[in-house]
């Protein structure tokens, strides 16, 4: 039997790379190294983290130590708190800093493994460069649009508002991450659309491979019934601002206000009270509810009529993928990143429309069977396509072949 492709996984930031390595374990000999990752004697750290960062980090800690990566998982804190400190204390350019001081830590993990799996933004500081040294493959995973796309659909978005704009072309750290997504073998995005920015920036077409995240299973078909009571339900997951359409979304509700269509808006994820957005719109029937844990999730999965996501820029938004997984029927632009066809598994909407929202909430409102088509779909479509397992099979493709 041929040994296993041995692969290092690098992620100063965890994101989606950990459940990533947790499902690759079954098909490669992987190591994991990332940031902290709190052991018994220094757990009470993360009280004194959280309130430098300014939220409860303790939930997100727990998905950093999956059992199926024990003893392949290792530890690199010093660069995040010195992240966090800087931050603080106000250091210039400190996510370039900590992030080339976590790929020269990185290296002394870089010994006979065949592929070097890094999160854009982990690989300099020597790392790529002593990866090809040794002669790996590179494979840099990157999940948001190229800068010059968010510099071109969003800065005006912020700027008009008074909030200031850090994620284009102009930005140290961003050059940083293209610098890391240059310097690859293969260059793996989230979606098509990502991977559409990057080839409009003059990137390599042929050097990029699309891989969709999975969903987990309990998230299938959670959707069982698709008539309607009097109040249409719209539902909105995941972080709320101005990169996610926020603005539009709540002047839509507006609209809806002021023709009296009955519905209610539930917002599901982290927001700040203070966001300008809140304060200079008001539409009637919108409940801010925070974030919540992933079960309590489901049954607004569950329960609401459509999902809504008029995302300006994303990767691909794992909170639509789960709406999807569903069954809920889903409203979103392409920028969104979601794997939906137009009319058979979602709506797709022009992106910074209100009345493209208003007429897409209005017309699945008053179509049941649509409603029930495209949910349906959706969720058969995700559950055959785009789990965890699909993933990992997708990315052992890049690992042998390319």
């Amino acid at each position: 039997m041929a040994d296993k492709t041995k692969v290092l996984l690098s992620t100063f930031g965890p994101l989606h790379l950990i459940k990533s390595a947790e499902y690759l374990s079954k098909y490669v000999d992987i190591e994991v190294v990332q940031g902290w990752i709190p052991q018994w004697w220094n757990k009470w750290l993360i009280g004194i983290a959280s309130k430098i960062i300014g939220r409860d980090l303790s939930k997100s800690f727990g998905k950093r130590i999956p059992k199926a990566l024990d003893g392949r998982n290792h530890s690199i804190a010093v660069p995040e708190f010195y992240l966090w400190g800087g931050k603080r204390l106000g250091i210039n350019d400190i996510e370039v800093k900590a992030a080339e001081m976590f790929g020269r830590m990185t290296k002394s993990y870089l010994k006979n493994q065949d592929v070097f799996h890094v999160r854009s933004g982990s690989g300099q500081g020597g790392a790529i460069a002593k990866a090809r040294a040794k002669g790996m493959k590179i494979i840099v995973d990157h999940s948001i649009a190229h800068p010059a796309f968010m510099d071109k659909s969003l800065r005006n978005e912020f700027e008009k508002n008074g909030v200031g704009f850090n994620m284009g072309t102009d930005s140290h750290f961003w050059q940083l991450v293209l610098k890391d997504c240059e310097e690859a073998n293969r260059l793996v995005v989230n979606s098509y659309f990502v991977r559409d920015t990057f080839v409009e920036a003059g990137y390599d077409k042929d050097k990029i491979d699309v891989v969709y995240l999975g969903v987990r299973e309990d998230f299938q078909s959670l959707k069982k019934s698709y008539d309607t009571d009097k109040v249409f339900r719209i539902l909105y997951t995941g972080s709320f601002g101005f990169r996610k359409g926020g603005e539009y979304l709540l002047k839509a509700m507006e609209e809806l206000d002021k023709i009296g269509f009955n519905y209610e808006l539930n917002i599901v994820g982290g927001y700040s009270p203070d966001d300008v957005l809140i304060g200079k719109y008001k539409p009637k029937h919108v409940n801010f509810i925070g974030q919540v844990p992933q079960d309590d999730l489901k049954g607004y999965l569950a329960t609401s009529d459509c999902y809504l996501f008029p995302s300006l820029c994303e990767g691909c938004a794992q909170s639509g993928m789960e709406a999807l997984t569903a069954g809920l029927p889903v409203i979103a632009t392409y920028e969104s990143g979601l794997p939906i066809t137009d009319g058979e598994t979602g709506l797709l909407i022009e992106t910074a429309n209100v009345l493209a929202i208003v007429e897409a909430v209005k017309r699945m409102a008053s179509d049941e069977n649509l409603r029930k088509t495209l949910g349906i779909d959706a969720a058969k479509m995700m559950r055959e396509h785009y789990t965890w397992d699909v993933y990992a099979k997708n990315m052992l493709n890049i690992y042998l072949n390319k």
